[in-house]
Parts: structure tokens; sequence; C-alpha cells
């Protein structure tokens, strides 16, 4: 089918892998189908010194994109008062961004919400008199002008055409949908912040617009961008949510509980053709940040399942909200998180923007980071393979989320080639779907029936299969293992049971490599070659290093089964509570922190098992971080407060009229605390 080219992209004839374009169904990158997947990073809400170390690890995940907001009141708090500087430093990240190859999306509001405080607006705007913000109000759009000029200030250089990072900007956000006008009016808004953005300088190839919900996106003006949410937070509810139908296969890509506590009443579903473009995601939640009144805990089953179901229902770009999380940063004149006394109906914490996000709030790597990976890399190497393919769904899966009997498939399939992929989920959050142990899965296309090997579709068991892919003399005509990489004229595939893989091909069967899924979650291709390793492979300049946990281990390089052998001296520390306190509102430990005398390794990591409504850090008499009771342990990376010493960890009672996944086990206090140590480990070069 010849695919609509859309007004969207640039070209570059001196450097074709920069020049770029999109379609009516994916983006294209040097001409050819591109599905990126793309993660968000707020920079200013981490500290600027280990900016770098922290695009590594989202590159080691296989993230191609970067996107990030831009806070207002992160950078004039105070009228005419600007703040560029540390880790609000936009010029500075954007540079980093450049070194490591990272493009980036800035998404610059003005108004973006991102659970900041006023959703990013500078108090003093708000409460301007005769201020109409959101409108196309002259004195609002001056103050937008300004804000614009100023970030395009330090943004200047680093636009794509520049030879920058910077491929692509969103416009406001949620808007029409949480706030703003809607009809006409709200379109013409959008179209006026576009234009003030590009009169500002922001050319870039690509503008976006969230679109769920009924948010405006001006026809051939934005590219729209949708979400999904396995929880939701912001419900003003304290009980467990609804089964969620975004773990079913569906042509239904509206997430309607997105930014329900802000949104109004919506009299249509979209504002725009959803024919004329892209599926794209920009919010899929690579966990939830947790609320005063619901605190839930989110699993990387939770988030991989729903990433199986989105990308099998067509979707041609995985954006990821969030993808490394962060701390909000110190204000000057206020707490810089949402809450109840501005105006919004949720309670944050102060500084934790943790969002159980495969990266998290400190820089530590989650078990989602790992489980996400080997889907990640298919799409790297097999990307524009899938973007040509359509979205066909069987009558026959399951089309309501309570429907925990029927199989859950679908197809993504090329009319041209005859290939394509099967997509299967049987996992659904908060339920236990029925299992079909042997399942011959049979779907029907073009008036062919494509049938599949037979499939243990256990409960919890997801995936993506290839059929008829042709790769040099290989032709895979069926398999029930999933795809990974390509290792020269060789093709990697990976399963939960390796020992039920059934591949029909044509060619050398020695060709195909087959993992299991714990090692295709540590795969890391790099330079052509394909090593297992526990921990994190990162590039570190021109050479790369392993963040691990343990201290001795062995990386294994295929084909060849070459081994590099690696081991650490354990360097010992600990946290000793050297006084508990009993306050009437809350229990108070005073901690001392033993370091070994030299030779710190990467971090150290305190961890704390608690019980009690939320845990504050506090240093030197000033609160620095805290954390509100999920069950989960609080993991505290001690490089990023500059190795203390001491420390007091403050918990507080339990409170009623919340929603708790994990009780506590008792009201108020640490149930255990140990440090955990994490080593880098040079690899050299991996030529």
């Amino acid at each position: 089918m010849k695919r609509k080219k859309l007004p969207f992209g640039y070209d570059d004839p001196s450097c074709p892998e920069r020049t770029l374009g999109a379609t009516d169904r994916y983006l294209t990158r040097n001409g050819r189908p591109w599905i990126p997947v793309m993660g968000e990073f707020h920079f200013s809400r981490f500290r600027s010194e280990f900016w770098e170390e922290e695009i590594e690890k989202m590159k080691a995940g296989e993230v191609q994109i970067l996107a990030t907001y831009v806070f207002w009141i992160h950078h004039e708090e105070k009228e005419g008062e600007w703040n560029f500087e540390g880790q609000r430093n936009l010029r500075e990240f954007l540079e980093i961004c450049r070194k490591c190859e990272m493009p980036v999306l800035l998404r610059i509001g003005p108004w973006s919400h991102g659970e900041c405080r006023n959703g990013g607006f500078p108090d003093w705007l708000i409460q301007k008199e005769g201020i109409e913000v959101r409108t196309d109000q002259p004195l609002y759009l001056s103050y937008v002008k300004r804000f614009f000029e100023k970030i395009y200030g330090q943004t200047d250089g680093f636009l794509w055409k520049q030879g920058g990072p910077v491929l692509g900007i969103q416009v406001e956000n949620e808007y029409g949908h949480c706030g703003g006008l809607t009809g006409e009016a709200g379109v013409r808004h959008m179209k006026t912040i576009k234009q003030l953005a590009k009169e500002a300088g922001f050319r870039v190839p690509y503008y976006t617009a969230t679109g769920w919900g009924g948010a405006i996106v001006p026809e051939g003006e934005m590219l729209p961008v949708l979400g999904g949410y396995c929880d939701a937070p912001w419900e003003q509810h304290i009980h467990e949510m609804p089964l969620n139908a975004n773990y079913l296969f569906s042509h239904n890509k509206d997430d309607g509980s997105i930014g329900s506590d802000l949104q109004k009443e919506r009299e249509q579903e979209f504002t725009y053709d959803t024919e004329k473009y892209p599926y794209f995601t920009a919010e899929l939640g690579g966990g939830v940040q947790v609320t005063m009144h619901r605190r839930p805990v989110v699993d990387k089953k939770d988030t991989c399942a729903m990433v199986i179901c989105k990308l099998g229902s067509g979707a041609n770009l995985l954006g990821y909200y969030m993808y490394h999380g962060g701390t909000n940063p110190k204000g000057k004149y206020s707490t810089l998180q949402e809450s109840k006394d501005t105006g919004y109906l949720n309670d944050l914490p102060v500084y934790s923007y943790d969002f159980q996000a495969p990266v998290g709030e400190y820089g530590r790597i989650h078990d989602v980071f790992y489980h996400l990976r080997p889907y990640h890399l298919m799409l790297k190497e097999f990307g524009s393979m899938m973007a040509e393919t359509e979205f066909i769904l069987p009558e026959w899966s399951a089309g309501r989320p309570e429907d925990l009997t029927s199989v859950r498939a679908a197809l993504r399939h090329d009319e041209k080639t005859g290939s394509g992929f099967l997509f299967w989920n049987q996992y659904q959050r908060h339920a236990v779907l029925e299992e079909h142990p042997g399942e011959k899965i049979v779907v029907e296309t073009e008036g062919k029936k494509i049938s599949f090997p037979a499939m243990d579709l256990e409960n919890g068991t997801y995936g993506c299969c290839p059929y008829h892919l042709s790769w040099g003399s290989l032709l895979v005509e069926i398999s029930n293992a999933q795809l990974l990489c390509t290792l020269g004229e060789r093709l990697v595939f990976f399963a939960d049971d390796v020992s039920k893989v059934r591949h029909q091909i044509r060619g050398d069967e020695s060709k195909i490599i087959t993992l299991s899924r714990e090692q295709a979650e540590h795969a890391w291709k790099i330079n052509g070659k394909l090593y297992l390793a526990e921990g994190c492979i990162c590039r570190a300049g021109d050479k790369y290093d392993l963040l691990a946990y343990s201290p001795d281990g062995q990386i294994c390089c295929l084909p060849s089964e070459e081994k590099i052998s690696y081991r650490c001296e354990e360097k010992h520390s600990g946290a000793e509570i050297s006084r508990i306190t009993e306050g009437q509102n809350y229990t108070e430990y005073e901690m001392n922190i033993q370091y070994p005398d030299k030779d710190f390794p990467e971090n150290y990591w305190l961890i704390i098992g608690f019980d009690g409504d939320r845990a504050e850090l506090w240093m030197d008499g000033e609160l620095c971080g805290d954390w509100f009771y999920t069950g989960n342990d609080w993991q505290i990376g001690l490089k990023y407060f500059d190795w203390p010493k001491q420390m007091t960890i403050r918990i507080y009672p339990v409170r009623e009229h919340v929603y708790v996944e994990k009780k506590p086990e008792q009201r108020c206090g640490i149930r255990k605390i140990h440090v955990q140590t994490e080593y880098r480990i040079s690899l050299g070069t991996l030529e």
C-alpha cells in the first residue's frame, strides 16, 4: 500500500542518517521506515554531574530518542529571575545529548503538567492580575513568547538542522482535555503556540501534540501522540481499578483514564482523523507515580504486556513516560510538586519522582529495564520491516478485559511480502487468565490461513513471533519463538521455554540461535557481537563498562563462546542506627554510614524496608528526599548525595483512606536496612 507523505521531516543529502520524514503510518530515517523507542527523562529532575552516565544507561536500554519537559517554573520561579544553572542547565544537557548521540524531543509547554507545581506555570504568572492562561489573550501570549525566546537561547545550536540532537518539540500538553479552550478557539490557540515557538527559533523536523481524551491536534500542524497506563494514581477513589483495557489488542487507541482528574467533559474521542496519522505513543507508563491517596505497585509484566498490546495493535513509536525517574529540584520560593495547596486534586511527594520507571530516581536500574530490552533490540533491527505491516485483529481475540478465557492475539501483516508478526498476550493486571496449553493459533488473512506451531499460552506470558521472515539465505516460514536480533547471517531468537521452540525454516538451521528469556534480557549487541552478561553494559567514552552488583562472573560472547572473566575485591560498607526518637507524629532514626577507606565502587545503595505512611531523608537539618510507602523498599543512591556519613530517616505512621496494594505490617517503623554495593567494571573497547 502506498504511504501518504506528511509535511514533517528534514532532508540532509550530505548525511543520510540525519534525513527524517513521516508518512501516515510511520516515521522515516534515511528514507527507511523507522520505529524508534523514546524514553522520558527530565533533566531538571536529576543532578547534572551524572547526566551523561544516565543517558548512556538509556542507550543501553535501546532507547533511541530522549524526551524531556522544560518546566517554566524550574527556570523562572520569580518573574525576571532566570535560572539555567546546575541541573536546570538546558544547554549543557543538550551538549551531553549531542556527545552521546542521543536525539531529543523537547516538550516546551508552556503548560506541561508532569506532576509539577501549577502544571509547570510559575506562581507569579497565574497570580498576575487579569491573566487568562492557555488562551490567545495578548497578555498571556506575551509571556509565552518571552519564555520560548529564553529557552530557545539555550537551545540555539542544538537543533537538528544545526547538527544537534533536537529533532522535535511538543507544544502544550493535553490541551482541551485538561484545561484550555475547546473547539475552533482551541485549534486556533494550538496553532498560535506552535507559531510562537517557530518565531522564537524552534524550527524542527517534528512537531507533536498529545491527542488522547479529545485533546486538540490541529490537522497538518502536529503529529498526535497517545498513551496508556496500567493504573491511575490520580483517580480520586481508593479502590482497586477495574480491569484495564490496555491489555487487549484493539482498534481503540485511546486511554480514557489519562488525566481524568483534570479533564473536562468531552464530546468526542479524537479531534483529528486517526487514519491520516501514524499511531504513536509518548506516554506508555514505564511505571506510575504514586499519590498520597493511591499507591499502586507496578510489576515489570504490567508494563511489558501493555507494550506488547500497543505494538501488536499497530503502534509505530514506543514512547515511555517515565523511562528514567528523578527528583524534584529544590525551589527557592516554594516546593515544586503537584499538591492540593496549588488547586490540584492530588498530593505528591515533595521530591521523589521515581515513577517505578525502568531507571529509577537515583539511577538504579530496575527489573523492567531488562524485561523490555529484548523488544527494543528487536525493533531496532526489524522495525523497518514491522512498520510496513497492517494490524489484523481476529474475531475470536478477547474484546473485553473481563474476558479471562479467550486467547488474546493479533497479527501485523505485510500484504506485499506475506510476512509479519504474531502478537499474543496472556496477562491481565490483577486477574488470572485461563491457560491454553498446546494452543495452535490460526489467523485468516487475504483468504489464507496462517497456522502457528503449538504454543503453551500460560497465564502471565506474552510475546511476538515472526512468520515468512526472509534474512539472507534463511527463510523462517513460521516460528513459536520470539525474534531478538541478527548476527551477520544468523538470526537470534528467545523463548520462555527453549525446549518447546519449533521453527519451520528453509536454509541452514545452524544459523539459528535460540536463547532463554533471561539470556535475552541480558544480551548486548556491540560492534556486531552479542555479549551475555549479568548487569548492564554501558558505553563509557570509546570503551564499555559493566554495571553489576555481583563482584565476580563471566561475560559470554556469542557465537564464538569467547568469555571475559572479571573479579572485584569486595568493599564493605554498612549502615548503623545510632539513635531512635519517638515523636508524636513520627519515629526518627539517626544513622551512621560506614565506607571503606579508599577506592569507592560505582555506588552504594541504602536499602530501607519500612512500614508507615511515608518516609523522609534529612541531612544537616534539611529535607533532602522522601518516599511514599508502597510496600517496596526505598533504595537511596548514596553517590547521589555525595557519600553522606550521617543522615536521619523519619517515618510517619499509617494513614487511613489510602489505597495500598501491599498492606504495612506495623503502624510505623523500619523493618530492615542494609547497604548494597554497585560495581563499575571496565570491559575495554569490545572490538
